[in-house]
């Protein structure tokens, strides 16, 4: 079984896991994360617990949303994002899984949702995929994580 792996990398994100023949979802979850003083940072061993076990011959490759600084965003919010975004990156390096970065304009661009609200990603997952666990207002970043591993079914 080959599978598509789509991640939405901030601490509100999540990680969507589809097989690539049947497109049906096999994991979903939300972005891992730990306190961090009054904050919260991604966790990475709870990263290695969701691809642990998955290797380079059974993803066919792992999709990861580039974003960047936004104007008038604070310096310590990107310092939090860019923490967040780089444990994303070297859990999927260190693993040797395949990675390919797509932009927040071309999956939505794909998905039909550009100048869309926010929630209208979980709208269209349930959609696709009625029983698919993004019914809380929360789980925008795990039906962006769905959004993201469908772009690339068809990338």
């Amino acid at each position: 079984m080959s599978i598509i792996i789509g991640i939405d990398p901030g601490l509100k994100g999540g990680i969507a896991v589809l097989e690539s023949d049947s497109k049906k979802i096999i994991r979903l979850d939300d972005m891992p994360v730990s306190p961090d003083g009054k904050k919260q940072k991604v966790n990475g061993y709870g990263l290695l617990k969701i691809f642990g076990g998955f290797t380079r011959d059974t993803v066919e490759m792992v999709y990861l949303e580039r974003v960047g600084a936004r104007p008038g965003q604070g310096v310590v919010s990107m310092f939090s994002f860019g923490r967040s975004y780089g444990a994303v990156e070297a859990t999927v390096s260190l693993l040797g899984l395949p990675l390919t970065y797509v932009t927040p304009q071309s999956w939505k661009r794909r998905a039909g949702l550009v100048g869309a609200e926010k929630d209208a990603s979980r709208g269209k997952v349930l959609d696709l995929y009625p029983d698919a666990d993004v019914a809380r207002k929360k789980d925008n970043g795990r039906a962006d994580a769905v959004l993201i591993a469908r772009y690339g079914e068809s990338a």
